[in-house]
């Protein structure tokens, strides 16, 4: 896939590596879409970049993501990618876990993806080319221990990519996997310990991850592991 003049959806697309991904993309002549589930936020995005176009939606919300796919094909008919970015990582432990943070963070991170997917699935179909990237981690390989649901639930995200890239070999859809490892932009906050021991796992600076993806996708490398995640994926793989 070229990734030029494609029309672009990136979730979670307002801060980290979706911003970055919303950036270069936008700098290879693509038209993108971001969206975030902050109004006010959004507000502030349209303003420091007026170059993308930015709707709210709340992406475990299957009414939200259906009145997005209504508003989207009528203002971008042709887009044809969509990246299932939107991510929340949170430190629990569970012996003294809040049910509330489990539930909301296996609804962003796998039901989330999964509902964007098949409601704009009808649509990508009917583009003579098309693509659906799904954002999941290097510990869906290797479980991290200090965020259990955070690798849980992109370990799941990473079976339903593989499976749908299955049901839709044949079909004018590719359907790729990023697996990011830790980056200069990272989602996690725990504990003071923990933050010291997390800070010792090497980080990988945003533009070479959304570098490496774009460059994945051009040659349809499927699953793109920048940095540690590779190894990471070869040590899930060795503990089994």
């Amino acid at each position: 896939m070229d990734l030029s003049n494609d029309v672009i959806l990136i979730t979670g697309g307002t801060s980290g590596i979706g911003l970055e991904m919303a950036k270069q993309l936008a700098a290879l002549g693509n038209t993108v879409i971001v969206t975030g589930r902050d109004e006010d936020r959004l507000s502030q995005f349209r303003q420091s970049h007026p170059g993308l176009s930015a709707y709210p939606v709340e992406v475990t919300d299957l009414a939200s993501v259906e009145t997005l796919y209504r508003q989207l094909v009528s203002d971008f008919p042709d887009l044809n990618v969509v990246i299932n970015n939107a991510g929340l990582m949170q430190s629990i432990d569970f012996q003294s876990f809040a049910p509330a943070k489990v539930a909301d963070e296996v609804a962003v991170n796998l039901a989330g993806p999964i509902l964007v997917t098949q409601v704009f699935l009808p649509h990508l179909l009917k583009q003579s080319e098309a693509a659906v990237l799904n954002v999941t981690s290097g510990i869906a390989y290797f479980a991290f221990d200090k965020a259990p649901i955070y690798s849980a639930s992109k370990l799941g995200l990473h079976s339903y990519t593989q499976t749908l890239r299955k049901q839709l070999a044949g079909t004018s859809v590719k359907v790729f996997e990023l697996a990011p490892p830790r980056t200069t932009k990272p989602m996690f906050s725990g504990s003071e310990e923990d933050n010291r021991q997390v800070d010792r796992i090497p980080k990988m600076p945003i533009d070479q991850v959304v570098s490496t993806m774009i460059s994945g996708i051009r040659r349809n490398r499927y699953e793109i592991l920048p940095g540690m995640s590779k190894l990471l994926r070869l040590l899930g793989k060795a503990r089994l």
